[in-house]
């Protein structure tokens, strides 16, 4: 085989791997510096306005921003489009036909900042880097609990009502009651094991309201699915044993046995829709992990 054939290939193939080497060097030092520099283009108040105009709009052009800002062009564009690069190379907007647009982590960030806006530091309980430093398991996991709460509330403020109006219901009401402070106890201890985990405090809280989670999940679409049918057909049920507790109705009535009806058919779709949404986080995570 020809010699300089053989060395051409050698010199191509050490090409390749330094290639290959310094992407995986600056792809790992991107991660590592991935939420600094999110909060870094967050701490200026001009950078968050920028984005908080481009979200009301949905787009917008370079001089719509400016003009929303009251920046003079001549003047400030200079010091305006160093704020864009810095927005950019934090990969909270891109632009798109000549329009700005946030990305999917711009969104979540831009969520995330309504709940610490009136703080002097941006991230000061960490509450916005815990949120993105996010995975979609770990997003399942969030989510679970907060429907666990939920069940736990109504579980434990509902029971004692009933339980007056229907004293022979009283033994299924505590178990009821029971089964509410248990989820309780768990998901407190999910809540100090994550605040833990990230370094917060009973800012951990924050990370609970659905708003933000909704709406900037990739699975968003399941999640807020979830959520109707499953409160849907825990209202139902809970209305219909409050009603027949109360004489209102009877529990074999024809209104009573189509709310039950309606109940127990929503139940096995929400179970479907949590499957459905579990095997979504799976997919991210995997390819998260790939790339």
């Amino acid at each position: 085989m020809d010699r300089n054939y053989l060395v051409k290939r050698f010199s191509e193939d050490c090409l390749y791997i330094s290639k290959r080497k310094i992407l995986i060097e600056l792809k790992m030092t991107r991660a590592r510096g991935h939420d600094e520099g999110v909060l870094k283009a967050l701490s200026n108040s001009t950078r968050r306005e920028i984005v908080n105009q481009i979200a009301e709009k949905g787009s917008a052009t370079y001089t719509e921003i400016m003009q929303v800002l009251g920046l003079d062009p001549p003047l400030e564009s200079g010091r305006f489009n160093y704020h864009l690069k810095e927005l950019a190379d934090a990969g909270l907007i891109e632009r798109v036909n000549g329009d700005y647009q946030l990305t999917d982590l711009g969104t979540k960030a831009l969520v995330l900042l309504d709940q610490v806006r009136d703080e002097p530091l941006v991230d000061r309980h960490g509450v916005l880097s815990a949120a993105i430093s996010m995975s979609p398991r770990e997003e399942i996991r969030l989510f679970a609990n907060q429907m666990k709460i939920m069940l736990a509330i109504m579980s434990m403020v509902i029971s004692p009502i009933v339980a007056v109006f229907s004293r022979w219901l009283t033994p299924i009401l505590l178990l009821l009651f029971f089964l509410g402070l248990v989820l309780a106890l768990q998901s407190g201890s999910y809540l100090y094991n994550l605040a833990r985990r990230h370094g917060l405090g009973l800012s951990t809280l924050l990370l609970l309201d659905q708003n933000w989670f909704l709406i900037r999940s990739p699975n968003r679409g399941n999640f807020l699915a979830f959520t109707a049918v499953a409160v849907t057909s825990l209202v139902v049920f809970v209305t219909y044993i409050m009603l027949a507790a109360t004489g209102v109705i009877t529990f074999v009535s024809r209104v009573g046995v189509a709310m039950l009806g309606v109940s127990i058919l929503l139940a096995p779709i929400a179970f479907v829709i949590a499957v459905v949404a579990i095997q979504k986080a799976e997919e991210m995570e995997s390819t998260n992990r790939e790339q």
